[in-house]
């Protein structure tokens, strides 16, 4: 069974819109799903969605903290679980985002949330999409990457266990190489 963040198969999800690195990421991995019909997948609602709606600024793990992810997460997590109980896989990949404040399996996004400009967010909605991409680099710049899961993942990792791998947006070829190796040949990520 693989379980992918939602974002991965529907790159429209992604905080700011789907830019190049997303559409592609979606085709690569859409392109495994065709190859195996028989793959047995599970995608999940998508935490930040249900918490903030569409489109919202980027936000490192701690102001999802602040904001209430943790709850939104713990029913996604539960989710999850129960579907991975019922169905038992013998096999069992789950695929998160690197980088990404809740959906990230090893490496997350860390910033203060003491700096980030909350006043942002609600304005943001109503930008057009290439303001909205210019206003998302700027803020997330000073966003630093940590060695820990995302918030949803982090719950997940304790009620589940499996083979949890980043796929990396920026490393297309490589996380799919990786994935491969986890789902047909065994590997361990």
């Amino acid at each position: 069974m693989l379980v992918v963040a939602p974002c991965l198969l529907v790159p429209y999800l992604v905080y700011r819109g789907a830019g190049e690195k997303e559409l592609a990421a979606a085709s690569a991995l859409r392109g495994l799903l065709c190859r195996d019909a028989g793959l047995a997948l599970l995608s999940y609602p998508c935490p930040e969605f249900i918490l903030l709606g569409f489109p919202r600024p980027p936000a490192p793990r701690e102001v999802y903290e602040r904001l209430g992810m943790r709850e939104v997460a713990g029913k996604v997590a539960a989710f999850i679980e129960r579907v991975v109980a019922e169905e038992r896989p013998a096999h069992l990949v789950l695929v998160g985002v690197r980088g990404s404040p809740t959906c990230a399996a090893h490496t997350t996004s860390s910033g203060s949330p003491e700096e980030y400009p909350y006043h942002r967010m609600e304005g943001f909605k109503d930008l057009e999409k290439g303001k909205r991409f210019a206003l998302a680099r700027e803020i997330a710049r000073g966003f630093l990457p940590a060695s820990r899961p995302g918030i949803l993942f982090e719950l997940v990792k304790e009620r589940v266990e499996g083979t949890y791998l980043d796929f990396d947006k920026d490393d297309v070829q490589g996380s799919m190489e990786v994935l491969e190796a986890a789902l047909f040949r065994g590997g361990k990520g």
